[in-house]
């Protein structure tokens, strides 16, 4: 019997158990590009709400340019979340593709309260949210090089890309450097 035919022959919910111990054990033992990526889904995912949050109740002297901008990063955000899902069963992995998955892997939070906060304040959170996911992104590089999968490593990169540049054009929005209060290139510094 082949491996397609057994697997068909299996309920999804003893399928979907497996994926589940797959995951753990991975996780638990030798990590991978792909679990890391189950973690940038994860915060993508958050990301998804906070900033429709932000686009809908930033207020003061910027809304305007804030709330155009917020909706670009949501959509370039959903961009990201379904290239990257895709890439990763492209390459036969079984991404996240639940909330109650993407609330266990985020490494990012939101909160309701977030909507009174100050547009300047929203702004700093977000440029900590993609530097969070830049962490985690530039991990999923090196481990996706150490696993020979190019077509993975491709995508991750141009998604570094993006938050480099996204990290960039919001710290000038808030007067600030682009690499400025970024502790990751700080400790380079040392």
């Amino acid at each position: 019997m082949t491996e397609n035919k057994a697997s068909q022959e299996r309920t999804p919910q003893e399928r979907f158990q497996e994926e589940q111990e797959h995951k753990e054990h991975v996780h638990h033992t030798k990590i991978n590009a792909a679990a890391i990526s189950d973690h940038l889904l994860g915060n993508m995912h958050t990301l998804h709400v906070k900033l429709h949050q932000y686009h809908w109740y930033v207020n003061g002297a910027n809304f305007f340019t804030l709330h155009e901008k917020f909706e670009e990063l949501y959509n370039q955000n959903e961009e990201w979340f379904d290239k990257l899902a895709e890439r990763l069963i492209t390459s036969g992995h079984k991404p996240a593709s639940t909330t109650a998955e993407f609330e266990k892997y985020s490494m990012l939070s939101e909160d309701a309260i977030n909507k009174y906060a100050k547009a300047e304040d929203m702004v700093e959170n977000i440029i900590e949210d993609f530097r969070r996911t830049r962490e985690l992104t530039i991990r999923a590089i090196r481990l996706a090089q150490d696993e020979g999968d190019d077509a993975l490593e491709d995508t991750l990169i141009a998604f570094k890309n993006d938050l480099d540049k996204n990290i960039w054009m919001l710290q000038a929005f808030i007067g600030k450097e682009a690499l400025e209060d970024d502790d990751a290139f700080d400790e380079d510094e040392d």
